[in-house]
């Protein structure tokens, strides 16, 4: 089959280009467009449209690697819905952010990254906004309200999400595809856990195993335990029970978990993996 991109793969990789991150549903609605704009023609059977999709999506991974470009599939750990993202594969996105953000604010995301990853995927607003206590003292100096402002920027840009009504803060899924491995770079060494066991992917907001530190997304629990009565941990050379609540689906297919384990000994909410001291 011809790898050439035809004007339909222009028309679809310049919407990835101008928007970043689509949702999969927003994809399919994209291929169909550009389809029907140039007289392409699609299957009717929805799992020869997947396949017709992957292969569309794989012409134009063909042709924009020579630019160091990529569009990557990843799944959102709060929603379990599927993102397709336009990556730069030659550099790290940290790299990249110099262009967009000064000094002290690119010191303030990567301190950000550090708490989130080390919190379990999520912290809170205010400790998020009291990052700036713990920037360089040689840096330019900022205000609270400078990190609230750049909170606000991060999220209009995708890299974070702010929850709204807790508002707890934890990295977008376009922020887990483009730092995935800068993350594993970083953290790997000392946490060999940061990889869901089902799916092999960079795996920060789940479930652990108490016995063994197997980790799991949410989603993926959600399949790998559906209709199981007394679920264990995947891992071969474990098995022991599962100590969380097996996370289910809404109406809306998202996943809901309020990841508390099932039974615990103390009153405080017991997290998935032993924490790590605070980075300095």
């Amino acid at each position: 089959m011809s790898m050439h991109m035809r004007d339909s793969h222009r028309l679809f990789l310049q919407s990835f280009m101008s928007r970043g991150l689509l949702d999969a549903k927003e994809v399919r609605q994209l291929f169909k467009t550009v389809c029907l704009k140039f007289n392409e023609p699609t299957s009717d059977k929805e799992e020869d449209r997947k396949l017709q999709l992957l292969e569309f999506v794989r012409t134009i991974n063909v042709n924009i690697r020579p630019f160091h470009m990529e569009i990557k599939k990843g799944v959102s750990e709060d929603e379990g819905v599927s993102y397709y993202c336009l990556v730069c594969t030659n550099e790290s996105a940290i790299t990249r952010l110099a262009s967009d953000y000064t000094q002290s604010e690119l010191e303030f995301f990567k301190k950000l990254v550090d708490q989130i990853v080390d919190n379990e995927g999520e912290i809170g607003s205010t400790s998020a906004v009291n990052i700036v206590d713990k920037l360089d003292k040689n840096m330019k100096k900022m205000s609270r309200q400078d990190a609230q402002v750049l909170l606000q920027k991060l999220e209009s840009a995708k890299w974070i999400l702010i929850h709204k009504g807790t508002g707890q803060v934890s990295l977008s899924t376009r922020c887990l595809l483009e730092l995935e491995q800068y993350i594993l770079d970083v953290y790997g060494a000392e946490d060999e856990n940061l990889k869901c066991n089902m799916c092999n992917k960079l795996c920060i907001k789940g479930q652990s195993c108490d016995s063994c530190q197997t980790k799991l997304h949410l989603h993926c629990a959600s399949r790998f335990f559906h209709n199981k009565d007394n679920p264990k941990c995947p891992n071969k050379n474990c098995g022991s029970p599962w100590p969380h609540q097996v996370p289910k689906k809404g109406p809306s297919g998202d996943t809901q978990s309020s990841q508390v384990p099932v039974a615990s000994s103390s009153t405080e909410i017991i997290y998935n993996r032993k924490r790590k001291a605070p980075r300095s």
